[in-house]
């Protein structure tokens, strides 16, 4: 169906062609991100050089980082290239970016630089702007939707696109000044559909008994977005709030992982500048120099709980989800 559609991806490559399913991208779980990777695996192993996986945008970019980890968060690579790209206009409307979309994401996989395993183990292609002939490639690990209709509502997030692809009558080319030295091809590694992580949002309307439930209902650990450097509402200073002492007994007494993402979603967690950050640490918040996006942590928990990895890899930058350079 996409090659009658969109018949110029034969001068493009050769294409083998597999459904994993056909469903809203919302409704994507745990068990599909492992469907990908196994479906990324039969790929290389028979031969392709690069693997185009044709998603939904809502949670595309969950999926992209799910699988860079899932590739490089060991310190491997993919043996090729991954590339996830959809549509935010439907086929069926004159403004939609469907067709430019998935010609730079079959170009990409085809022709683009060998993957390194940082930041390139799994990349987005979308537009780059809101007119035609420029898509953007960015890290999946490192990229946010951020706005609900605009062609361009992809954006790097404490990271840096990879490369661009430029689309004109004369033909498809590609530009990239990303480089990083490559690393091992390594077999992937998988996610533990047992696993239930609990997320939170910091403000006036979070309270212990929602920690509390998480727990009780076998949830493997808890993701609050909390607000500004990662705060949460923990003190009560004029003592007309005992919700917020009641929080932070409950952080403090957790038997499960709390760990604290940026609600902010740009800049980084920061638990020193404060006191109240200091005193997050103290009660046992993890999650203190993240700079991944809030979905780039949440699968970096998920990944490193189905793995056997101790938490503190949260601060660790493994595959370009924690950037220094923000």
């Amino acid at each position: 169906e996409l090659l009658a559609s969109v018949p110029e991806i034969l001068n493009i490559a050769n294409i083998d062609a597999k459904k994993i399913g056909n469903m809203w991208s919302d409704d994507i779980r745990p068990v599909h991100w492992n469907m990908m990777i196994d479906a990324c695996q039969e790929a290389f192993d028979s031969g392709s050089v690069g693997v185009v996986i044709t998603h939904g945008t809502d949670t595309l970019h969950v999926s992209a980082s799910a699988l860079s980890f899932a590739f490089a968060g060991d310190g491997g690579k993919p043996a090729g290239r991954i590339v996830f790209t959809g549509s935010q206009r439907s086929s069926d409307r004159a403004s939609s970016d469907a067709t430019e979309n998935l010609l730079s994401a079959v170009y990409w996989a085809a022709n683009g630089p060998e993957v390194s395993g940082y930041k390139d183990s799994a990349v987005t292609v979308m537009h780059a702007g809101s007119g035609d002939g420029i898509c953007a490639v960015s890290p999946g690990i490192g990229v946010r939707k951020m706005h609900s209709t605009r062609r361009d509502a992809f954006q790097t997030i404490n990271n840096q696109r990879i490369g661009e692809i430029t689309i004109t009558r004369d033909g498809i080319t590609h530009s990239s000044n990303f480089n990083a030295p490559a690393r091992e091809v390594l077999p992937p590694t998988k996610y533990d559909t047992g696993i239930k992580i609990a997320q939170f949002i910091a403000g006036p309307h979070l309270y212990a008994d929602l920690l509390a439930s998480a727990e009780e209902n076998g949830y493997s650990a808890i993701l609050i977005h909390g607000t500004g450097l990662g705060h949460l509402p923990i003190e009560n200073s004029n003592g007309d709030a005992p919700e917020n002492e009641e929080l932070s007994n409950a952080i403090e007494n957790s038997n499960i992982p709390i760990i604290v993402a940026n609600q902010c979603i740009h800049g980084p967690v920061d638990l020193n500048v404060y006191s109240k950050g200091r005193i997050q640490q103290k009660i046992g918040v993890l999650g203190h120099g993240s700079t991944a996006s809030p979905e780039a942590l949440l699968t970096k928990i998920h990944w490193a709980l189905s793995n056997g990895k101790s938490l503190d890899i949260l601060q660790e930058d493994l595959c370009g989800e924690n950037s220094p350079s923000l």
